[in-house]
This record gives structure tokens, sequence and C-alpha cells, in this order.
């Protein structure tokens, strides 16, 4: 036993390097990971905002009864501590008294460049 001991030196510098390789890589490989959950988490938490300010546009013309336009209106509302950009058309029917709704909602103010986040349909009795 004493003999392993004598000829035991430790390691090489090239089982160092291979060693500082292989931590490296694999410290890549989790910062990536970590990196695209949180992109993952972001993209969640506004796609599933986006839909509820849609929702909260088409509740508003429920509670309020209004009839919506066939052209395109665009506005702007403040929520979860962000400026969201949405539009929505009215499309007639083959009822007079039905009318369907169309919410697009958008991150930017470009409205009509940019792709929405969110698209709710829903139909309005009057």
């Amino acid at each position: 036993m004493r003999r392993y001991f004598r000829n035991n030196h430790g390691m090489t510098l090239l089982e160092v390097l291979v060693a500082l390789a292989v931590f490296a890589l694999a410290g890549g490989a989790v910062i990536t990971t970590v990196s695209n959950s949180i992109n993952g988490i972001n993209g969640l938490e506004e796609s599933y905002f986006s839909q509820m300010v849609a929702d909260n546009v088409i509740a508003e013309f429920k509670l309020t009864r209004r009839w919506p336009n066939n052209s395109w209106v665009t506005n702007k509302i403040e929520f979860a501590g962000r400026t969201w950009y949405y539009r929505y058309r009215g499309q007639s029917t083959q009822d007079v008294n039905f009318k369907a709704l169309e919410v697009e909602v958008f991150v930017d103010s470009h409205v009509n460049t940019s792709t929405p986040v969110a698209i709710l349909k829903t139909y309005l009795y009057r």
C-alpha cells in the first residue's frame, strides 16, 4: 500500500485540460438551457396577457352592447405594466341580429405591418 502512494504524483496537465474542457461544455449547455427556458416563459407570458387583452375588449363590447363597424378600429390599452395595441372590426353575418367581432392584439404600435400575438373572434347579438 505504501508503494502505491509513492508512485501517484497527481493529475497530469493533459488530464486537467480535458477536465476543464468537459466542465466548460457542460456549463455552456446549462446556460443555453436556462436561457431558452427564460425566453419560453417570456413568450408564454406575452401570449397569455395578449389573450387577456383581447378577451377584455370582447367583454367590453358584450357588456356595453356596442355594435362594431365593419372597418378596423385601432386602439391601445395599459395592462400588466405595459402598453398593448389592438384592433377590432365587425363582420356582417347572414342574420342581421348577429355580427362577428374579430380582435387582434399586438406588442408594438405598428399594427398594420406586424403580426398579431393573439387573435380572438366571437359573435355578438343585437
